[in-house]
C-alpha cells in the first residue's frame, strides 16, 4: 500500500486484515502480507533513509490488559503513508499481487497470464501477438475467482488443468490459455477458457460443492480427469456417486488444496505443506473469502478520578505494578523512579513539573487498593468481567478518556418497563476502545486459524488501532432473567443446540462457548437496539458496535450490553448515541424498538424457517434475517450468529414466551 493505492488505519483490522484481498480503483487486487513483512518495512526504512528516520515508540503502544490475554509485548499501529514529517516517511504496509491469474480485456484477445506475487504495484498490459498489433496498449484484469479450504489457505483457480480436464499435456506446446465472456444471462456457463490446443470448457460447475452438515465429501475441482465407471443407454458417461461414506479424497488427477499462504510472500508458496482440503471457488470480492478474528478491550483508568491527567497516563502507560516496583527501591535509596519519571514526555515538553509527576504517581500507587482475592479465570472472560465491574461502577472525572456516569430510572420517561427489567444505565461519555487484529477465517467465520499462521517468523506484537466514542450501557436485573430462564428457558433451547453442534464439526478440539437462551435474548435485543438507533439518532449500522458482557457463573455473573460508536479521532463523536440513553429518550426508543420487533417483513417466513431448520450462517439462528435482526459484520461480536426475535418478544402463536413478553 502507497500513495496511490491507500487504506485507512482502522480498515487494516477489518474488513483488509493480514490475508485479506484488497480491491483497489483500475482493477489493481493486493492481498495484506504477514506480520514479520511489516518489520522488514521498518528495517528497510532504516537501511535506505537512515537509522533516526524511524521512530518505533510513535508506531508502538501498550494495553497491559490485552497484552496479557493475546501474549504479546506490545502493539503497533497499521502504518500510515506520509511524505511529511520529522520520522516515519514513506512507511507503507506490504502486499503482494494475489490472485494471479490476469485476462485480456481486449474481446478479440483474452489472453490469460499469470502474474508474480512480487509485481504488486505494477499495472499490467497485454504482450499477446493480437494486442500487440493494436496501437493502443490493452489492459489485463485479475481474474474474479479465488479457490480457498477452510483452514485458511487461498490459491490461484487452477483454470490450465480445468480446461484441460486433468494435467496440461507435454507436448511440447505453450498451451496458453484465454477468457472469453458470451451473452446472456452473465452466468458462469456464459464465461469459457479456450486454450491454443483448441481445448476449451465454461465454467459452468466450477463453483458446485457437496457436503454433509460442514463436512465437504466432494467439489468440482477434485473432480477433474474423474474417469467415468459406465456410461448410460445414451452413451452418456456415469460417475461414481460420492457420500460422506464414500469421499473424493484421492483422485490422482483432481485438484486439492495445496497450503498455499501467499500473505507471506514467496515464503507462503515455496514453504507450503500439503493441506489436501477441498478447494472451494470463491468470488475474491465476497466477504467469505476472509473474516477477520477482532480482540478489543475498554481503557480502564488505574489512577482515581482527582488525579491529574498527566499522572493518570504515567501510571497506564508503565503499569501500577512496574511503578510500584521502582518506588520500592527508591525508599531503600535507588532513586529509579525519579530517574524513570523525569524522562517522561509531558515533563519534557513541560506540560508537568518532574516534582509534581512524582509526588503525584507516589500518591497514586500509595493508595491501599486491597480486594477480594482474585478468581483463577481464563483470560478473555477475567477481561470483560474488569470491565463490567468497572463500568457498572461509574467514573465521573475529565482527567482520562473514560467518563461514565451510573443512571437509575427515577426520573425517567416509561420507568416501569425499565426499572422492570433493568437495574441501570450507564452513559458512557468518552470512552477508548483498543481493537487489536489476531486472526482471521475462510469460508466460515468459525474456522478460525492459529495466529502463528500470521507471520514466517515468530513476533511478539499484532497491529491494533485506538478508537474514540461513546455508548450506552444497559445492565439487566438478574432476577428477572432466572425467573424467565426457568419458565421459558427449556423453550429456547434449539439455537444453543444448533450452534454447539455446528461448532463441534468445525473445531472439535474446542472448548464449548458457555451460553444460555437468554445470551441469545440478549444478542438478539442489543441488534433491535442497534437497528432503531439508526433511525433515531443517525449513525450509520456499520457505525454502532456491541459488546456483551455474559456469564452464568454465579462468582462472575455478568448480564450486561453495551453499544457504543467509536473513531480514529480523539475527540469521539458527537454525544447523540448518550442523549438516546437519557431521561427522555431511552424508554420510547426501547418501546419502539421491541414493537417494531414483533413483525418482520419477512415473516411469517422468517419465523417459521427460525423455528423449524434454523438460518444464518450453519443454520444457528432462529427467527432472525437481514430484514430483522441482521447487522454489518463489524458491528456484531458473534458474526451474526445466535440471533432469535422469539426470546425477545415470543412467537406468533406463543407471544408470552418472550423476554420481554
Amino acid at each position: 500500500m502507497d500513495k496511490k493505492n491507500n487504506v485507512r488505519s482502522s480498515q487494516l483490522l477489518s474488513p483488509f486484515g493480514v490475508g485479506q484481498i484488497v480491491n483497489f480503483p483500475k482493477e489493481l487486487s493486493l492481498m495484506v502480507c504477514g506480520l514479520d513483512l511489516w518489520d522488514d518495512k521498518i528495517k528497510d526504512g532504516r537501511t535506505n533513509r537512515g537509522k533516526n528516520s524511524i521512530s518505533e515508540d510513535d508506531l508502538r503502544f501498550p494495553e497491559p490488559r490485552l497484552e496479557k490475554v493475546l501474549e504479546v509485548d506490545y502493539f503497533v499501529k497499521p502504518f500510515e503513508y506520509k511524505e511529511k514529517g520529522e520520522t516515519n516517511n514513506y512507511l507503507s504496509i506490504p502486499a503482494v499481487r494475489f490472485p494471479g491469474w490476469h485476462y485480456c480485456t481486449n474481446p478479440r484477445c483474452g489472453r490469460m497470464r499469470k502474474v508474480s506475487l512480487t509485481q504488486a504495484n505494477k499495472y499490467i498490459d497485454c504482450i499477446s501477438d493480437v494486442c500487440q498489433k493494436n496501437k493502443f496498449k490493452s489492459k489485463m484484469n485479475p481474474v474474479r475467482f479465488v479457490a480457498a479450504c477452510p483452514h485458511g489457505h487461498i490459491q490461484d483457480v487452477p483454470f490450465k488443468e480445468w480446461v484441460h480436464n486433468g494435467s496440461v499435456p507435454n507436448d511440447g506446446e505453450e498451451h496458453e490459455i484465454s477468457y472469453h465472456t458470451g451473452g446472456g444471462s452473465g452466468d458462469l456457463g456464459s464465461i469459457r477458457i479456450k486454450c491454443t490446443c483448441t481445448a476449451h470448457k465454461s465454467l459452468a460447475g466450477l463453483m458446485n460443492i457437496r457436503k454433509d452438515g460442514e463436512i465437504v465429501f466432494d467439489s468440482a475441482l477434485a473432480r477433474i480427469g474423474l474417469e467415468p465407471i459406465g456410461y448410460t443407454a445414451d452413451n452418456k458417461p456415469s460417475y461414481e456417486a460420492f457420500s460422506q461414506a464414500n469421499k473424493n479424497n484421492d483422485n490422482a488427477n483432481g485438484e486439492y488444496c495445496k497450503g498455499y499462504r501467499p500473505w507471506l510472500g514467496l515464503e507462503g508458496i515455496t514453504n507450503a505443506k500439503g493441506c489436501s482440503q477441498h478447494l472451494q471457488v470463491l468470488i475474491r470480492g465476497a466477504s467469505n473469502v476472509h473474516f477477520s478474528e477482532i480482540q478489543s478491550a475498554i481503557y480502564l483508568p488505574q489512577g482515581s478520578s482527582n488525579a491529574n491527567e498527566y499522572v493518570v497516563k504515567v501510571i497506564d502507560e508503565k503499569g501500577i505494578g512496574k511503578l510500584r516496583e521502582y518506588y520500592e527501591q527508591e525508599k531503600n535509596g535507588t532513586p529509579i523512579l525519579t530517574i524513570v519519571l523525569s524522562e517522561d514526555s509531558s515533563v519534557k515538553k513541560g506540560l508537568i513539573s518532574k516534582e509534581e509527576l512524582v509526588s503525584g504517581v507516589i500518591e497514586e500507587i500509595s493508595k491501599d487498593d486491597s480486594e477480594k482475592e482474585e478468581l483463577e479465570l481464563p483470560a478473555e472472560l477475567k477481561l470483560r468481567l474488569e470491565e463490567y465491574e468497572y463500568i457498572l461502577k461509574g467514573r465521573d472525572s475529565e482527567n482520562s478518556d473514560l467518563k461514565a456516569l451510573v443512571k437509575t430510572f427515577e426520573k425517567y420517561k416509561d420507568r416501569y418497563i425499565l426499572e422492570k427489567y433493568f437495574d441501570c444505565v450507564v452513559l458512557i461519555e468518552k470512552l477508548k476502545e483498543t481493537r487489536v487484529f489476531k486472526g482471521f477465517s475462510r469460508i466460515n467465520p468459525m474456522n478460525k486459524i492459529n495466529k502463528r499462521e500470521l507471520s514466517n517468523k515468530p513476533v511478539k506484537w499484532l497491529p491494533a488501532v485506538e478508537v474514540y466514542g461513546e455508548g450506552i450501557f444497559l445492565k439487566f436485573n438478574d432476577d428477572i432473567v432466572d425467573s424467565w430462564l426457568e419458565t421459558h428457558g427449556a423453550k429456547h433451547q434449539n439455537v444453543c443446540l444448533r450452534y454447539h453442534s455446528a461448532l463441534l464439526k468445525r473445531r472439535p478440539k474446542d472448548d464449548p462457548k458457555t451460553i444460555n437462551p437468554f445470551f441469545v435474548a440478549m444478542h438478539t435485543f442489543a441488534h433491535l437496539l442497534i437497528k432503531k438507533l439508526c433511525f433515531d439518532c443517525g449513525y450509520g449500522s456499520s457505525s454502532l458496535r456491541e459488546k456483551l458482557y455474559f456469564s452464568d457463573d454465579p462468582e462472575t455473573r455478568m448480564n450486561g450490553i453495551l453499544i457504543y460508536t467509536s473513531s480514529g479521532d480523539s475527540e469521539g463523536s458527537l454525544g447523540g448515541l448518550v442523549r438516546q440513553g437519557k431521561a427522555a429518550n431511552l424508554g420510547p426508543l426501547i418501546k419502539n424498538a421491541l414493537v417494531e420487533a414483533e413483525w418482520c417483513s419477512a415473516d411469517p417466513v422468517c419465523s417459521e424457517i427460525g423455528k423449524n431448520i434454523g438460518q444464518g450462517p450453519d443454520n444457528v439462528n432462529g427467527a432472525a434475517c437481514h430484514n430483522c435482526n441482521i447487522l454489518p459484520e463489524t458491528s456484531c461480536e458473534e458474526f451474526n450468529m445466535l440471533l432469535d426475535r422469539t426470546t425477545v418478544i415470543g412467537s406468533l402463536e406463543e407471544p408470552s414466551l418472550g423476554f420481554f413478553s
